[in-house]
């Protein structure tokens, strides 16, 4: 019976061990894939009224986005942001700072060759969707 508890004492440290071990890596996997310099491939805005899709345009080739280490940021060509910016961002959200303005956008997908964001502004009747494409 002894031989059972420590067998099961030592199961449990090894497994607290793994699992904790790995959210650690999962956190800093999540912050660390966006840092580097993006080509902004495209921008899509839908608008919506009752539902249904009133209009849609596109811009493709929007310049280049660099995310650093440092929680900082440039627009290089100014389609995007304008300048500079900070920002944070988790695996569901990217936080955009500029001056007194904060943005928060939904990360769609991301890969370590492409992502996709977007936000959503509603209004009555209606909403304005806003979609980013980038790739490395």
């Amino acid at each position: 019976m002894k031989q059972v508890k420590i067998f099961a004492t030592l199961f449990l440290l090894t497994a607290l061990t793994i699992f904790s071990g790995c959210k650690k890596d999962d956190e800093a996997k999540i912050r660390d894939w966006i840092i580097g310099t993006w080509n902004v491939d495209k921008y899509v805005q839908q608008d919506f009224e009752d539902g249904n899709l009133t209009s849609e345009s596109e811009s493709t080739d929007q310049g280049k986005i660099v995310f650093r280490e440092d929680g900082t940021g440039e627009d290089i060509g100014g389609n995007f942001m304008g300048s500079v910016f900070t920002y944070t961002n988790t695996d569901e959200a990217l936080i955009l700072t500029q001056g007194q303005t904060t943005t928060v956008f939904d990360i769609e997908s991301f890969y370590t060759s492409h992502f996709v964001f977007s936000i959503t502004d509603t209004y009555t009747g209606g909403k304005s969707l806003e979609r980013w494409y980038f790739s490395r």
